[in-house]
């Protein structure tokens, strides 16, 4: 038990977290005290850790992700006034008939973007889709946040999938192949789980007649996600011929959807002839700071998270206690995801690691360990209580975290145990 100190005093951290927050103390300020208690119980010291705390708040990736938290609240808020959001969510669901399915498309859409905090983004137009049915705040969290993170097992704009298939030395296709399934498999997770307990729901009332028009209209309506997709896109080619042409270009990661996201929402305030007076009342909704405040804390309890070295002893720990290979590989992206509460965390603390553990006989064995490490990694993001959208999106909705849990803790199961039964299923194919 001493030997897993680190451990055990991690996962205590969170339950302190959980609790101050189940007492109703903003979550802003239970994370601040976490970050506190565990950088004191890791032996950082006081100065140290105001060192931490200082250094988290001042580095560019804590100032992108709160000025993307910002923009895309005031864009969705915007879009909200303006009825755009209703529109799309209208658009769409004349075509499907249940607003379950729009519910858990309209994030899925929003996925596709890999936007800090993009959960944010979807959250209006599930809260629309499903606006004429009593639901708890917890049960929309669980469609937005499940929903909206179905594609990053593979889809290569996410930094943690390039990451991964940097650190596996593997093709990018090869990759994207094998852990393309799990796409399927959490889709069908969140199916059985979420959406299906819900019953049969009331469509949404001024939905339409499906038909060509209608998908024209609703084309038409996500112009918007279109147009960010499209400037990241451009933004992407051209820095990569600039790199080519000799021009050694080189934009930070938390910063690099700012333009794209800058020109959506002067997108959507033509497309809406918003005038600024609308806008400045956007901008200063007093909604946004509490929000921002979050971000900013989930920033810090990261910061103090890497500087007290948890992650690092709770490798040696494992390693100390000679667990089987297997259950390192599984564990250790497992509790990094919970750790880190973003993929690229997880995949950077973890896979350095467990990497070269893999036996290499075959390229299937390989990839099939890689797929199972990667796996198990997500599912702990995904349960993790710092990750970003998890957290957006339970204070948008006013749900409480340990109630919003019971309807993740079984999909985020269900996909664990596939991915084991895969990989179990691949040792025959061999």
């Amino acid at each position: 038990m001493i030997s897993l100190a680190a451990i055990v005093k991690v996962f205590s951290v969170f339950g302190i977290v959980l609790v101050l927050n189940r007492l109703k103390l903003s979550l802003s300020i239970a994370l601040l005290v976490g970050s506190a208690a565990l950088g004191l119980w890791m032996h950082m010291g006081p100065v140290s850790l105001a060192q931490s705390v200082a250094h988290s708040l001042m580095d560019i990736q804590t100032v992108g992700l709160a000025l993307i938290v910002g923009i895309i609240l005031v864009m969705s808020r915007l879009m909200k006034q303006t009825g755009h959001l209703d529109r799309i969510v209208t658009s769409f669901t004349a075509l499907s008939r249940d607003p379950r399915i729009t519910g858990a498309v309209m994030p899925a859409l929003i996925g596709l973007l890999p936007m800090p905090g993009g959960a944010l983004f979807s959250a209006p137009m599930v809260d629309t889709a499903l606006c004429d049915n009593r639901m708890t705040g917890e049960e929309k969290t669980a469609v937005n946040y499940w929903f909206r993170h179905i594609w990053e097992y593979w889809w290569p704009l996410y930094p943690g999938v390039v990451l991964a298939v940097a650190l596996l030395k593997v093709e990018a296709w090869r990759f994207m192949a094998i852990m393309l399934p799990m796409t399927l498999v959490s889709v069908l997770a969140g199916t059985l789980f979420i959406l299906r307990p819900m019953g049969a729901l009331q469509s949404h009332s001024s939905a339409t007649q499906g038909g060509k028009g209608t998908i024209r209209q609703f084309i038409r309506e996500i112009m918007p996600i279109i147009v960010l997709v499209a400037a990241i896109l451009v933004q992407g080619a051209a820095v990569s011929i600039l790199r080519i042409l000799g021009s050694n270009v080189a934009i930070p990661g938390s910063i690099s959807i700012l333009p794209a996201l800058a020109i959506c929402t002067l997108w959507v305030c033509l497309q809406n002839r918003i005038p600024f007076r609308q806008i400045l009342h956007a901008v200063t909704d007093k909604s946004i700071p509490p929000m921002l405040l979050l971000v900013l804390a989930i920033m810090v309890f990261k910061g103090v998270m890497g500087d007290s070295h948890a992650i690092v002893q709770i490798r040696d720990e494992l390693m100390a206690h000679h667990i089987p290979i297997l259950v390192v590989v599984m564990l250790m992206p497992f509790i990094s995801g919970m750790i880190t509460g973003i993929a690229i965390g997880f995949v950077g603390t973890s896979f350095p690691l467990i990497v070269p553990m893999f036996p290499t006989t075959d390229l299937l064995t390989y990839l099939s360990w890689a797929a199972l490490a990667y796996s198990f990694g997500y599912m702990g993001m995904m349960l993790s209580p710092v990750h970003l959208c998890f957290l957006v999106t339970k204070d948008y909705f006013n749900a409480t975290l340990s109630r919003s849990y019971r309807y993740l803790i079984f999909p985020a199961l269900a996909v664990m145990a596939t991915a084991s039964f895969l990989f179990v299923a691949s040792r025959f194919i061999v």
